[in-house]
């Protein structure tokens, strides 16, 4: 496992485009999410997808979160309405402003909706169901909002969704310390750590199902 340390808040360009060559070329990786640490790799290849579960021994057969980089993505890999596309925008911020004001990081927690699937992607990713799970790293929508994006950044270099499941073995806590990753997931382990530090504790994405956007069926609050 390899690992690097970065700064959130000065990330450089080679380390983007290390993150970007290793989830092109198929591996996982542990990184900063906007929650917790979590545990992904490139959504478009499912023997990537595959080792994510072996490193966290989870049933093949449960669907993972994916984080897109736009609306037009959203619409690329889930059939979305009219009626699901104005819900969404609701809950997600739509501009800029809004993406960066106090009262919406302070009020609202990342959401990710549940919604139809395209079949684009691999179906180990919906546990071979027909459903996605998606959300869009919050305060992240706007392409005009500032450069220091970490996850945006990371989404628009390798311009496919990524698989964000959280950094621990199914149904177990995490490693007490990121140090501690490649000891606690021996014998399979990610391929790359990204170090950002200590993250600030925030509660896990809301989720919710809008399929039936006429019967809304909020899955974690």
């Amino acid at each position: 496992m390899e690992i690097i340390k970065i700064d959130l808040k000065k990330e450089k360009t080679w380390e983007i485009e290390l993150i970007r060559d290793y989830l092109q070329r198929g591996k996982t990786i542990a990184y900063p999410t906007e929650t917790v640490y979590g545990l992904g790799c490139a959504a478009t290849k499912a023997s990537a997808v595959k080792r994510v579960h072996k490193i966290k021994r989870s049933p093949i057969t449960k669907p993972l979160i994916i984080l897109i980089k736009s609306y037009c993505q959203l619409h690329d890999i889930c059939y979305v309405s009219a009626k699901q596309d104005k819900y969404i925008r609701s809950v997600w911020p739509r501009t800029t402003r809004e993406a960066q004001s106090s009262e919406y990081v302070h009020n609202q927690r990342p959401t990710t909706f549940i919604l139809r699937s395209r079949g684009v992607l691999p179906g180990i990713v919906s546990g071979n169901g027909d459903s996605l799970a998606v959300r869009i790293p919050t305060a992240n929508i706007s392409q005009d909002l500032p450069k220091k994006q970490f996850l945006i950044k990371i989404l628009k270099k390798l311009n496919a969704p990524l698989i964000s499941t959280s950094l621990n073995k199914h149904c177990q806590k995490p490693p007490a310390r990121l140090s501690q990753t490649e000891k606690y997931f021996v014998p399979f382990t990610p391929d790359l750590l990204i170090d950002a530090g200590p993250l600030t504790k925030k509660a896990t994405s809301r989720i919710i199902d809008i399929r039936d956007i006429n019967n809304i069926n909020i899955l974690r609050k």
